[in-house]
Formats: C-alpha cells, sequence, structure tokens
C-alpha cells in the first residue's frame, strides 16, 4: 500500500466545481437571471482557461473515440445554422427572433459549452475518480434544492397541521422542481442499474446514502402533486427496469426475469397509484379530453376571460388539461400552416395564433416544448433537434454498454427524460434549457472516459 496521500483538485479546479455547483443551484431560485447569466460567463471563462493551460501539462485521459461526441457538435452547428437562416428568411418577427436567439439559444450553446470544458479539465486531473466526483458534486447539488424543499414541507406540516400539497416556497414553481427531482432520480437510476449489472460503484456514494436521497426525491415528487413529473419518474423506473432486463436477458431464467419484473411493475404501479388518488385533477381527465379537443365550438384556450367548457356532469373541465389539450391540437394545425416555421423564441405559439385567430388573447407558447420549438424552426429544424438529441442518446447507450461506464446511462436518462417531458412541458427555454446542455455537455465527455483504466469504488 502506497504511503503517499491520493492527489487531490487543485485549487483552481476545485474554483471551477465550485461554480458549476453554484450556476446549478441558483439555475432553480427565481429572480436571479442577471446571477444566473454572471455565473454562466464566469464559470465558460475559468473552464476556457483551465481547459487552455492544462492541455500541455495534463497527463492523458483513456477515453473512447470522439466519434458520436464530434458528430453532436457538428449536428448541433448545423442546427444553430439552420435557425438562424429560418428567422432571416421565414421568421414573422426578424428583429424579435434574432433576440431571442441570442439570449436563448446562443446562451446554452455557451454553457453546454462550459459543460464541456469543465468535464474536460476535471478529467485531466491526477485526483483519482476526478469524473465520478465531479458528477457526485452537481447530484449533491441537485439533491440539495429537493431536501430544503422537503424540510420545508415537513415543518410546514408539524406547523399548520395538515400536510402543504402542491405548495411550494423556495425554487420558482412546482414544474422546476418537479424537473430537479427528476433529474436526481435520473442519477440515482443511473448508479443503482450500474451497480446491479457491474458489480461496483460510480459514485462515491454508499448504498443507505442512495437509498435516503431516492426517498426524499420521491417524497418531494409527492409533495409537488405534478403530474408530468410523476410520469417523468414512472418513465425513468420503467426504463431502469428494461435496461436491467436487457442486460440480463440471456443469464438469468425466465421465471426469475417474470417474478422479477412484476415486483418491480407492481412497486411502480402502487407509486403511480398513489400519486394517482392523491390529485382529483385526474378524475375529470377523461371527459376533460373530449371538450378539449373542440376547439371549434370552445373559445376559453384563446381568451383567458372566460370561462371553461362545461363537463357532460355539470362542473368545469379542468383547467390544467383542458388548456394543454386544446393548445396542443392548434400547435399541431399550426405546424401543418407553417412547416418551415415562424421564427425561434418563446413567442412562437402566440405569434402562429394571432396570425389564424385576430382576437387570440392566450399563452404565448402552448406548454409543449417540442411543439412550441417545431412551430418556431419548421421541421426541419425539428428533424435537426432529434438528431442531436439522438446522437447523445446513442453515445450514452454505448458508453455504458460497451465501456460499462454509467456517465454514457445518465447521460441516456438525461436525454430521454428531457425529450419525454418536452411533449407535455414547455422546457426547451430559459433555464431549463441551459441546464439540460450544461449537464449533457458534462456527461458527453464523462461519458467517454475508460473506467477500465481507474479503480472503481466498492459498493457499500
Amino acid at each position: 500500500m502506497s504511503l503517499h496521500p491520493a492527489p487531490s483538485f487543485s485549487p483552481a479546479d476545485r474554483l471551477l466545481i465550485g461554480l458549476a455547483c453554484a450556476l446549478t443551484f441558483v439555475w432553480s431560485l427565481p429572480d436571479l437571471i442577471a446571477l444566473r447569466i454572471g455565473l454562466a460567463l464566469l464559470l465558460l471563462g475559468t473552464a476556457a482557461w483551465r481547459a487552455i493551460t492544462t492541455r500541455s501539462s495534463a497527463q492523458t485521459t483513456a477515453t473512447a473515440s470522439p466519434g458520436q461526441h464530434r458528430s453532436a457538435t457538428i449536428l448541433y452547428g448545423i442546427l444553430t445554422l439552420w435557425v438562424l437562416l429560418q428567422a432571416g428568411v421565414w421568421g414573422l418577427n426578424p428583429a424579435g427572433d434574432f433576440k431571442e436567439i441570442w439570449g436563448q439559444w446562443i446562451r446554452s450553446g455557451l454553457v453546454g459549452l462550459a459543460g464541456v470544458l469543465l468535464a474536460t479539465t476535471v478529467l485531466r486531473s491526477p485526483r483519482p475518480q476526478a469524473g465520478a466526483r465531479l458528477a457526485c458534486a452537481l447530484l449533491a447539488t441537485l439533491a440539495a434544492l429537493v431536501a430544503l424543499h422537503d424540510g420545508d414541507t415537513v415543518w410546514r406540516w408539524l406547523q399548520l397541521g395538515y400536510f402543504p400539497f402542491q405548495q411550494i416556497r423556495i425554487v420558482e414553481n412546482r414544474t422546476v422542481l418537479s424537473y430537479v427531482a427528476n433529474l436526481v432520480l435520473a442519477f440515482l437510476c443511473a448508479e443503482t442499474v450500474a451497480r446491479l449489472l457491474h458489480r461496483r460503484a460510480y459514485l462515491p456514494i454508499p448504498s443507505a446514502g442512495l437509498a435516503t436521497l431516492f426517498a426524499l426525491s420521491l417524497f418531494c415528487t409527492y409533495a409537488l402533486g405534478t403530474r408530468n413529473g410523476t410520469l417523468g419518474i414512472l418513465g425513468l423506473l420503467a426504463s431502469s427496469t428494461f435496461v436491467v432486463w436487457f442486460a440480463k436477458r440471456k443469464a438469468v431464467s425466465v421465471g426469475l426475469q417474470a417474478g422479477t419484473l412484476a415486483v418491480v411493475l407492481a412497486g411502480i404501479a402502487a407509486f403511480g397509484w398513489a400519486t394517482f388518488k392523491s390529485d382529483p385533477r385526474w378524475q375529470a381527465f377523461q371527459a376533460t379530453v373530449v371538450v378539449a379537443w373542440d376547439t371549434e365550438h370552445q373559445a376559453a384556450w384563446k381568451d383567458p376571460e372566460l370561462p371553461y367548457p362545461p363537463l357532460p356532469d355539470g362542473t368545469p373541465a379542468e383547467g390544467s388539461a383542458y388548456l394543454r389539450l386544446a393548445w396542443g391540437k392548434e400547435a399541431i394545425q399550426a405546424i401543418a400552416a407553417y412547416p418551415l416555421g415562424v421564427g425561434f423564441g418563446r413567442s412562437a405559439f402566440g405569434q402562429a395564433m394571432r396570425q389564424v385567430y385576430p382576437d387570440y388573447r392566450s399563452t404565448e407558447h402552448s406548454h409543449s416544448g417540442i411543439l412550441d420549438f417545431t412551430l418556431g424552426v419548421g421541421l426541419p429544424g425539428l428533424a435537426l433537434w432529434l438528431a442531436f438529441l439522438g446522437t447523445l442518446g446513442v453515445h450514452g447507450w454505448r458508453a455504458f454498454f460497451v465501456r460499462e461506464n454509467p456517465a454514457g446511462l445518465l447521460l441516456l436518462f438525461l436525454v430521454t427524460g428531457y425529450f419525454s417531458r418536452s411533449l407535455v412541458d414547455s422546457n426547451i427555454r430559459d433555464h431549463m434549457l441551459e441546464q439540460f446542455m450544461f449537464l449533457a455537455g458534462v456527461l458527453t465527455v464523462l461519458a467517454r472516459e475508460d473506467l477500465h483504466r481507474s479503480d472503481a469504488h466498492d459498493a457499500g
């Protein structure tokens, strides 16, 4: 056994990781846009400086071929060129579109670049398991937001005498924190699957710590009561089950596979049923679908001052489901009318609606990120976006199943979770897009690391 202590992160690298964690924390807090931008620029500048200064002196890091990494970069570059071209040629408001492109698309791309440079620099550190420790620091930051909400919820429960369901005080809103809870569970599921399949840990966290974080995240999701967040977690748990089954399908008997699958699915179903029963909005969902799809004869979706249409039993339609479904239908029809898009921006849906309905006075986005994005940049932009996400997902799949790198599975969960959530939430914008690009940049680099060339932690 060596008597020399293991190398540690340099002060500059600690500063870099600290900036990344600070930005990850404040992304979810309200009214801190200037601080977010300042931290993002400081992180980008520091990461670029460290990447340049460590390039010549760094030890060779064992990584796989950067083919998928380069493919994703090329696709993102082509997509960016298309976004600019589309706004200049087919945009309904080119001046406003270019302002949105700079504030939304370019900024998120720069944050993604900061994530790539951060992970690249960290992997050059002589610190053992440097990449895993970076991932652990980001997980701890996200988990801190969840723990703060859980602690506040329990405190108010004791003070008020009733459970403060769907109430939140710390982060921006329930939807934002549900994203965070989903991210924490993505980290945990990727790590748990890796330990089950590869018999070793990636993150330096004991199994009891993972169980605690699981409990905190599930409690947070239940307390928030966001239907889309709950569906995201159920999808994540089902995906984890599929990955384990896929990896072990030839090594385990059919009977054991069936029994294990039944137990896991029963657990997922129990959690889903509990959240379903706790949210009365689900009870009127089916009836709401029918009236929401009738946008020709109902107008509440385009005028917030009008009452929601009645259901067959005489009660008003459930607001959230009614509006999302009606806006979704109209967004699809607008995409058919503008297949090349109306111009990138958060208000693409509103612009398109006013072209069709001069009396439209409702929201500027349809509450579906993928529909808003497609309406803005057109079907060619959608195809490039899906290709970009698909390339990242393939990179993650190969990293996990070929090189046994859990960062690859986490990247795959990140991409599939973000895309799935974009179907039902407007998340391809603002700090949600920035956070996704940042984590995608970090994990794309970490997934290239060859862990067989380094020591792994014992799962304890």
